[in-house]
């Protein structure tokens, strides 16, 4: 048996990385940020800023397909510290070019493809990491924890880099991302000590290949069918989120509120709140052993009193409970998914099945992206400004006027999210991983 002392050490361990990781999340955060608002003032186009975001998401999911064979395979400290080596030179290559006056917008898509590769590392790991320094019985309180720092990122990470381009400029935020950088760095290289856990047969780089190892990944999900099913459950449920919540969002409220960036601002920053008090609240309450019906239970509260609220809500009032109430469960699902794949899957498989777990979770987000975009500007908000039928039909649900189609989408996303958590909880592969 595990002594009290022993436990203590791995909790101290994981503190030490939540620390670092946490403070140099949010340097990041706010040069990210800055770099958004310089771009927008340079193109004044929403697509340059969308590219900034594909061309960092598109690498981390092709190269997530075989990062998790190079996670599995060699030590877990040692790949952190160079991923975190790498962006922190994207960072100092971009606070050169913008100090020169010689900083391009497609400077930024290649250091973004670049910081992407590294976070298709850098993800995985790091879960991977939390497997080996903490106790069982503390996955789920770690993982509020994480989502409790991720939140309160989210929140202000806007707020301070606003302010500190205003009254500092631009180049002190670089500034700041790299003192934090290097905190997170000497506390990971110093303080954290992670245990090793390469196999016998992983030690030699040249004894298999590495594309075998990856579809070992493959074939232990397809031999544990469950994990599959869940996963792509979860790819369905992005995809209506994207397609609403993080495409249509912003331009509704906008629409429905004549334009208020202050009504805005407000439903983002519920946003964040309920994920502050959700995460809390993970981290306290004692760890449920049903992990499956978490997951479950989440995704339909989150679609019921979000999405569908969102969509027939028609004031500030509504919007901000909604946005607060449907994303208070949020960390619940992290939480429960995080720990159901800690505890089930062997270790020196993980790292691959958290990486083919991105890929297949997070590529349907680009496409939600699209589908919102297209259905909002193409579809639902033209039906509902010129169909009498359409009006009188869904009028009385939504309302009317700019924004009316929008509002739809989101009812439909809330409806069929709903709807999807409870059919798929009846899956019985998927209701067997708590017994598996």
């Amino acid at each position: 048996m595990e002594d009290f002392s022993t436990k203590k050490v791995t909790l101290k361990n994981f503190f030490l990385l939540w620390f670092g990781q946490s403070l140099s999340q949010l340097g990041s955060s706010m040069t990210s940020f800055a770099l958004i608002i310089w771009a927008y003032k340079q193109q004044g186009t929403v697509m340059s800023i969308a590219l900034l975001s594909v061309f960092s998401y598109l690498p981390c999911i092709l190269i997530s397909l075989f990062a998790g064979a190079v996670i599995d395979r060699f030590q877990k400290k040692k790949i952190m510290l160079i991923c975190d080596t790498i962006a922190a030179m994207c960072t100092i290559c971009a606070f050169t070019a913008i100090s020169f006056g010689i900083l391009q917008v497609w400077h930024l898509y290649f250091i973004n493809a670049i910081s992407g590769v590294m976070n298709a590392f850098q993800s995985p790991v790091s879960k991977v990491v939390i497997t080996l320094i903490v106790p069982k019985e503390h996955y789920i309180n770690v993982s509020g924890l994480r989502s409790l720092s991720d939140s309160i990122i989210s929140v202000f990470n806007p707020v301070l880099a606003t302010t500190i381009i205003s009254f500092f400029g631009i180049s002190t935020v670089f500034v700041i991302d790299l003192m934090t950088f290097f905190v997170a760095f000497l506390s990971l290289l110093l303080l954290v000590k992670i245990p090793k856990s390469i196999t016998p047969e992983m030690n030699n780089f040249t004894e298999s290949n590495l594309i075998n190892e990856s579809l070992q990944g493959f074939n232990y999900l397809k031999k544990n069918i469950g994990f599959l099913y869940l996963m792509l459950f979860m790819a369905g449920i992005n995809f209506l989120a994207a397609m609403a919540f993080f495409s249509v969002l912003p331009v509704m409220v906008l629409s429905r509120s004549s334009g208020n960036e202050q009504i805005l601002g407000l439903v983002n920053s519920a946003i964040g709140v309920g994920g502050i008090v959700g995460s809390l609240l993970v981290s306290i309450i004692k760890p449920t052993n049903n992990k499956v019906k978490m997951i479950f239970v989440s995704v339909a509260l989150s679609f019921l009193l979000c999405d569908i609220f969102l969509g027939v809500g028609r004031n500030p009032y509504i919007w901000v409970l909604a946005a607060f109430a449907g994303n208070l469960p949020i960390p619940f699902l992290n939480a429960a998914e995080n720990s159901l794949l800690q505890l089930k899957i062997p270790t020196d498989i993980l790292g691959r099945i958290f990486s083919i777990r991105g890929s297949i979770q997070f590529i349907t987000l680009p496409i939600g992206y699209l589908a919102g975009g297209f259905l909002a500007d193409k579809v639902f908000e033209p039906l509902m400004s010129n169909s009498t039928k359409a009006q009188s039909l869904l009028g009385h649900i939504v309302g009317s006027g700019k924004g009316s189609g929008m509002a739809v989408i989101f009812v439909i996303t809330g409806i069929l999210g709903f709807t999807l958590s409870i059919i798929s909880y009846k899956n019985k592969f998927i209701r067997e991983l708590d017994n598996c």
